[in-house]
């Protein structure tokens, strides 16, 4: 079942225990819940700015005729599914419900029939999900094993290779509240951030949107993190989906930086993330600090088929032992990139990107094609590197390898 959003706007006391009882065993997020649905405009605005996937209304005390107010609901962006509860099967109610254009008539018991409705709507969802860059956009999120490891380097580098190759706007976000160097490195004009978005979520829109983000050639925006040390608290879970899925409605593909190792906010975005990429390099600590990265990704229910591990700065005259690396992880290395300090230092100490005719450049270049091909739905080339690395393991990484399978 794929994670769905939803509202609940109930007054029942019963309905209302009901439905967090069966929500509670599913991945579904409740991101707006009220005991009164209250005016009909306030309402509207709070369901498009959440923009949720199903809204749970009870039928009494509307301020509405039903027909009206489902209409209105289902025309709001995100047009969610609505599902009327009801203390008792009423068949005038039911009636009204179906005329109206509700998804589902649930009354209680509600444990079964509501996890059920939320299963045939998630088959809904993803069935008529289209794999272009028309549909609901795709996030990719890239993390650190440990501080250093490389994420935001990748971050910056496939965020600018995918809007160059797609020539769509395309989004690079910093929710790295602890370091957050995309400013810097980006050369980003905004004098806002992601802060001033999680804050500002009430009255999120396009046209606001656009004033908070610096925008860069080849349709490039990006959001950094907050400077100000009172801005770089964590945000809460219920914070983060709401912005997530702003996002999610504005840009195709959106490369998200979550800095050094695992964070609050990067396991509160996984439900929002296509993939994640885990950059580690082979220092025994770090690849340690790997295995803890993954471990708590899956532990948040995240699937393993959609956390890729990178393997960064490999030495020019070696190659991993895979089977030694997967043996450790519980999972194997996606793709290796080589070592380029000079090549690096020479772009970071210019104030520019890595240039794409390096070696490092034209792997970082592979990865953002890679990543297009996953929007696309099709299956992302395997590398020439990677191909060539099995058989020609050195001496020494193969005894380290050979040591990390017995920690």
């Amino acid at each position: 079942m794929t994670p769905l959003t939803a509202a609940l706007l109930l007054s029942s006391r019963a309905l209302w225990e009901q439905a967090h009882a069966c929500i509670q065993n599913l991945p579904v997020r409740i991101v707006l819940e009220q005991n009164d649905p209250g005016s009909p405009d306030e309402l509207l605005d709070r369901l498009e700015r959440h923009r949720v996937d199903v809204v749970l209304l009870e039928v009494s005390r509307l301020a509405l005729p039903l027909e009206e107010l489902v209409r209105r609901i289902k025309d709001t962006s995100s047009q969610p599914a609505v599902f009327v509860l009801h203390p008792e099967a009423s068949s005038r109610h039911i009636l009204e419900a179906l005329r109206a254009g509700a998804a589902e008539f649930l009354y209680p018991p509600l444990i079964e029939p509501l996890r059920e409705a939320f299963e045939r709507l998630s088959a809904a969802r993803a069935k008529s999900a289209n794999p272009s860059f028309g549909a609901l956009g795709r996030v990719f999120g890239f993390i650190s094993a440990k501080g250093g490891s490389g994420a935001t380097t990748f971050a910056a580098h496939v965020a600018a290779g995918v809007s160059r190759q797609v020539q769509a706007q395309t989004l690079l976000a910093d929710f790295d509240f602890d370091a957050g160097l995309l400013r810097f490195i980006m050369k980003a004009k905004t004098s806002y951030s992601v802060r001033d978005a999680l804050e500002n979520m009430h009255r999120m829109d396009s046209s606001y949107w656009k004033a908070l983000v610096s925008s860069l050639p080849n349709r490039l925006d990006v959001i950094p993190a907050p400077e100000e040390l009172a801005a770089k608290r964590s945000p809460g879970t219920q914070e983060i989906t709401p912005l997530l899925r702003f996002i999610r409605s504005v840009y195709p593909i959106s490369i998200v930086d979550f800095g050094r190792h695992v964070s609050p906010t990067a396991l509160d975005s996984l439900p929002e993330i296509d993939t994640l990429y885990l950059v580690t390099t082979l220092e025994l600590e770090t690849l340690d600090h790997a295995r803890d990265c993954i471990r708590a990704a899956t532990e948040r229910g995240f699937p393993s088929s959609r956390l890729k591990v990178l393997l960064n700065r490999l030495p020019e005259k070696g190659a991993p032992d895979p089977k030694g690396i997967e043996n450790f992880l519980g999972t194997p290395a996606d793709a290796v990139f080589t070592s380029d300090y000079m090549s690096l230092y020479d772009a970071w100490s210019e104030g520019r990107l890595l240039d794409a005719n390096t070696k490092l450049g034209r792997e970082l270049n592979a990865l953002s094609s890679s990543v297009i091909a996953r929007v696309r739905g099709e299956r992302p080339a395997e590398r020439e590197e990677q191909k060539s690395a099995p058989g020609r393991t050195p001496g020494g990484i193969k005894r380290l390898f050979s040591f990390l399978q017995k920690s």
